[in-house]
């Protein structure tokens, strides 16, 4: 059974940050400003927090005194399933009545704290950085998500991280959490998250797979998640985050390949791990005609069949092409299938060429006349042998065939196309067939242009 994942804390779920109403739509376009009854449920939240403490620190004082250790209390709201973490609390041992401090305020980013300027006529808001540059990494934490929406904040954040990796990690961890799928996509915070990941253990870099197993597909499409995912890639270590990544991969595999970006992760996904290159094509092939049908994805056939063919299983390679050729006539008059069939034909296999050439043949007269097979055909002309190539002109020199393709714009292509490859006798069959025709051809548009073009094989009857 999965486990379910439960994220501590949302630290930027509250509405009593001053910066929030005046800069939340300026880092986040989409936050709404939060109604009457979130500010009452903060509240609520606010006072049982305030509530708790107080009474666990009475609790303490029972049964020992306090000394000058930092005591943490965490405790969480149960508002809705809606987790915020109690900040620490400073106590120390007084002589006289044991006085207990009140809860360390942290300075939080207000608006006065942002500094407007106009670039190229661009209105450009910034925080300022004397407000965070000689900052506690307490008020960092508190105001990670504002930073790292900020250029240099976002810079100086991955310096702080290089500086002081573990210290940087243990505030900056669980203060990232909550916010984690919205940062990995923004065009800042993508950099410090895929920096992090050069200092995060296994047990870490898996909680992430759990916690953005949900968002992970609109991840991988956005043009900086992607960027992410790649990274945390370099990181899979174990084979138990090895198996996760797969797991969550797996439903999403056919539908990245059609991505500009998901197509990216996919291609590393297969050349870094190599264990689930068999799974991979698997999943290929049952959705070989939906791929291979797609833009992206007709392109990635094409070079997934050109890095498996250098690997020594064979059967990878089989399988695609064989699932490719059984689909054939659908391909061929696709818009975009064809190219996959054109593709196949100029690897020069005489069994590929001579396997689509039976499946057409019999029909050669509606695939010569039609948009998109009428290129596939063309090809079979160029990269077929000799043998194969006269089988297929012998079908096309047919009296019923030439009338039927000298009267079409594709059709008369073709015959066009069998004259330059056609051996003397086969010419003269087809140029005598045309002739027959002749004044009904020059009645039809392009019919005299079309002449034209065959005049010069007179010369070789």
């Amino acid at each position: 059974m999965e486990d379910k994942i439960q994220i501590p804390y949302n630290k930027y779920n509250y509405s009593n940050s001053p910066v929030l109403k005046y800069y939340s739509h300026i880092i986040d376009p989409s936050n709404e400003l939060y109604n009457s009854e979130v500010l009452k449920l903060n509240e609520i939240n606010s006072q049982e927090i305030n509530n708790m403490q107080i009474s666990s620190i009475k609790k303490n004082n029972q049964t020992e005194p306090i000394n000058e250790n930092i005591n943490k209390i965490k405790s969480y709201t149960q508002k809705n399933s809606n987790f915020k973490l109690k900040s620490e609390i400073d106590t120390k041992n007084d002589e006289s009545n044991n006085s207990i401090n009140e809860k360390k305020n942290i300075k939080e980013i207000k608006p006065e704290d942002l500094i407007i300027t106009k670039i190229n006529q661009n209105t450009i808001i910034r925080i300022n950085p004397e407000i965070y540059r000689n900052a506690s990494y307490e008020f960092l934490s508190n105001n990670l998500y504002i930073l790292l929406k900020d250029q240099l904040g976002c810079k100086f954040l991955q310096e702080k991280l290089e500086k002081a990796p573990y210290i940087s990690l243990n505030h900056f961890f669980p203060a990232l959490i909550p916010n984690i799928v919205e940062l990995m996509n923004n065009s800042f915070a993508n950099y410090f998250i895929q920096k992090m990941f050069n200092y995060l253990n296994e047990e870490q870099i898996e909680y992430i797979l759990k916690i953005i197993k949900p968002d992970f597909f609109e991840i991988c499409i956005n043009n900086h998640g992607t960027r992410v995912i790649q990274r945390i890639m370099d990181f899979l270590i174990t084979e138990k985050n090895r198996n996760l990544f797969f797991e969550i991969i797996k439903p999403i595999f056919s539908n990245l390949i059609k991505e500009v970006n998901g197509t990216h992760i996919i291609y590393k996904f297969i050349k870094l791990f190599p264990e689930f290159l068999e799974a991979s094509n698997e999943i290929i092939l049952n959705n070989i005609l939906s791929i291979s049908t797609h833009k992206r994805g007709n392109i990635f056939i094409k070079n997934y069949i050109s890095y498996i063919s250098s690997l020594s299983n064979n059967n990878l390679r089989k399988n695609i092409i064989q699932s490719l050729l059984n689909n054939c006539l659908i391909l061929i008059i696709d818009p975009v299938g064809n190219y996959i069939i054109q593709y196949l034909l100029s690897l020069e296999d005489s069994d590929i060429t001579i396997n689509i050439i039976n499946k057409i043949i019999d029909n050669i007269s509606f695939y010569s006349k039609h948009r998109y097979a009428n290129y596939v055909i063309e090809k079979i002309f160029i990269y077929s042998n000799y043998i194969q190539k006269q089988s297929i002109i012998t079908k096309l020199s047919s009296p019923e065939i030439i009338s039927d393709l000298v009267f079409d714009m594709q059709g008369n292509f073709v015959i066009l196309k069998a004259l330059d490859y056609a051996d003397e006798n086969k010419r003269n069959i087809i140029l005598n067939n045309i002739n027959n025709l002749k004044s009904k051809i020059e009645e039809m548009p392009n019919g005299k242009k079309f002449l034209k073009k065959i005049e010069h094989f007179h010369k070789f009857k």
